[in-house]
């Protein structure tokens, strides 16, 4: 019986995605924050609320369940509709865009960052053992 192997760098591409998602996200969060909370360290909170909001679809694979694959519409439809109200809040306050358009905008890129935070965590903690050697086995160009 072979061990599962993955192969290098097969998660990067999730994970710079990712990344590159929680950094945006804590922008406005950060900046935000500050300006609609008096208190320093209450807004720093807040700031890093929103961030851990946005990885609620990533850690909804951590556990010790024996079913831990987790729909998306049950783990990401709170914190896509708490950071797409967020941002659009953020970014209406800031100019005068049409508030359609910003909703469809910071809609469409929670959705989307939240699918890669999902598929990180699948690709991270969500595939058990058979799964993984049938994906990843012997034959894989890796192991040559």
């Amino acid at each position: 019986m072979g061990v599962a192997r993955r192969q290098r760098g097969s998660v990067v591409g999730f994970g710079v995605a990712a990344a590159c998602f929680v950094m945006v996200m804590a922008l406005p969060a950060f900046t935000a924050g500050a300006r609609f909370i008096d208190n320093a360290v209450f807004s720093k909170v807040y700031g890093l609320f929103v961030t851990g909001t946005t990885l609620v679809p990533l850690l909804a694979w951590r556990g010790t369940r024996a079913s831990r694959r987790p729909r998306y519409v049950q783990v990401a439809w709170l914190p896509w509709l708490y950071l797409t109200a967020h941002g659009v809040l953020y970014s209406h306050d800031r100019g005068s865009g049409n508030l359609l358009v910003l909703i469809a905008g910071w809609g469409f890129f929670v959705f989307g960052g939240t699918i890669g935070m999902y598929f990180l965590g699948w690709e991270l903690w969500g595939k058990t053992e058979g799964e993984s050697i049938a994906a990843d086995g012997d034959d894989s160009p890796a192991s040559t």
